[in-house]
């Protein structure tokens, strides 16, 4: 099968030379459609595993997805527990129940403040 065959009509060809030359062109033919057919059993197959793989990234995504709303879910409620237990600590410190308090008489101080200023204004003037 190693030979070159030429179609161009240079000499008379015998019926022996067609014979060979018919018997390579099926032998072509037939490696041609078993490529043919080969090539569309590799095509389903690959498109299978791509429908496999692409089902399973589809699901991996899903699960991540999930994952990723439990997560925020648990942090926000974890962080408002926090913010709930640094309000009842804050209001626990000594400050804070000083403040709370002094915070109604805050304007009496405020006013009293004002008039001692313009007691000791009109003192040194």
């Amino acid at each position: 099968m190693a030979g070159k065959v030429s179609l161009k009509k240079t000499q008379e060809v015998s019926a022996e030379q067609i014979q060979a030359l018919n018997e390579k062109l099926d032998f072509l033919i037939d490696e041609v459609q078993d490529l043919r057919r080969n090539m569309r059993d590799l095509q389903t197959a690959n498109k299978e595993q791509l429908y496999k793989v692409d089902s399973q990234l589809y699901s991996v995504c899903s699960d991540l997805k999930s994952q990723i709303y439990k997560f925020q879910s648990e942090f926000y409620d974890g962080s408002h527990h926090v913010k709930e237990e640094l309000k009842e600590l804050q209001k626990q410190t000594s400050y804070s129940r000083f403040m709370d308090k002094m915070l109604p008489w805050s304007p009496a101080i405020l006013i009293g403040g004002g008039i001692w200023a313009m007691v000791l204004l009109a003192i040194f003037s």
